[in-house]
């Protein structure tokens, strides 16, 4: 589906690197994610109240916290494509990084809900009625979700989206929860053991835990990471193509969202060359490292007190 999406309405979609393309994806698995998640919430809805499963219509209401996820996700695409200005001189392209958090922080609000409502049932068990209509709604359910973990990791990692990896997370768990809700709904049909309320903790322990791993990734490119060791062996590679570089600092990243990432390191040069030329080589050495890894460099030179 994204992809004739992208066929059909994005110019150049081949072109991740670019700003305008990467919002375009962005918003296309977003708004993809609002329809598809709203389906489902009344698929199962339905499938819930057929069957009275208290499983399958906890897994109903964790695809509408979906579509609100998908819907914030949505918005902070528009918010981070935004072009920088002398209020925001970097842009606002953390705030991906922090529609991640809140993503996550709704999914473990709504896991902890479903949870109790759950744990209630557990207590006061209820009589759960075994549907072919039902079964079959979770089993479309489960191809559904796995399709947009699918598109969502897929999109997320060429686009290098927080927002769009938490989300595939969230798909992947949650069509393992609608697997268990479905097992609950067969086993009322086959055998008299009524684990529906256990089925729905299950679930409930599956958003929780899908909440908190995108929160743990989320916070993490909120506060900061190294430099990746690939890109480390990169640059260490182009140095050393120059023997006017007698040493060099480790380099550090500056990342103020997918689209503005800053590379900054201290290189000493030969003392032997002229202010001019120092300048040159920073510069050609600089271009060389930001095209091999896509985002801006800054080199800081100084003469090198080394042979």
């Amino acid at each position: 589906m994204i992809a004739i999406i992208s066929r059909l309405f994005i110019k150049d979609r081949l072109n991740f690197t670019s700003p305008r393309v990467r919002k375009a994806y962005g918003l296309a698995c977003s708004a993809t994610g609002i329809a598809l998640n709203l389906m489902l919430f009344f698929c199962k809805l339905a499938a819930g109240s057929i069957s009275g499963s208290v499983a399958v219509t906890v897994d109903a209401f964790h695809n509408l916290t979906d579509m609100g996820s998908s819907a914030v996700a949505f918005i902070s695409f528009l918010i981070s494509g935004q072009k920088k200005s002398k209020r925001f001189p970097l842009g606002k392209g953390r705030i991906e990084y922090l529609a991640g958090f809140l993503i996550a922080l709704v999914l473990i609000v709504a896991g902890l809900g479903l949870a109790k409502t759950s744990i209630v049932k557990i207590i006061t068990p209820e009589p759960v009625t075994f549907s072919v209509f039902s079964v079959l709604m979770l089993l479309f359910s489960v191809l559904t979700k796995v399709y947009m973990s699918c598109f969502n990791k897929k999109y997320g990692k060429k686009i290098d989206s927080a927002a769009l990896r938490a989300a595939s997370v969230d798909c992947l768990c949650d069509s393992f929860s609608t697997i268990v809700a479905a097992a609950a709904l067969i086993s009322a049909r086959f055998t008299d053991w009524n684990i529906d309320a256990f089925g729905g903790l299950t679930v409930s322990l599956f958003i929780v835990f899908a909440g908190c791993k995108a929160a743990k990734d989320s916070v993490r490119m909120l506060l900061g990471v190294s430099l990746d060791e690939e890109y480390g062996r990169v640059i260490r590679q182009i140095l050393s193509a120059h023997p006017e570089v007698k040493e060099s600092s480790a380099p550090v990243l500056h990342d103020y969202g997918p689209d503005n990432k800053i590379v900054t390191l201290d290189a000493g040069f030969s003392p032997e060359l002229s202010i001019a030329e120092v300048s040159a080589q920073s510069n050609r050495i600089e271009a060389q490292i930001s095209g091999a890894l896509g985002c801006k460099t800054v080199i800081r030179a100084f003469p090198s007190a080394l042979p």
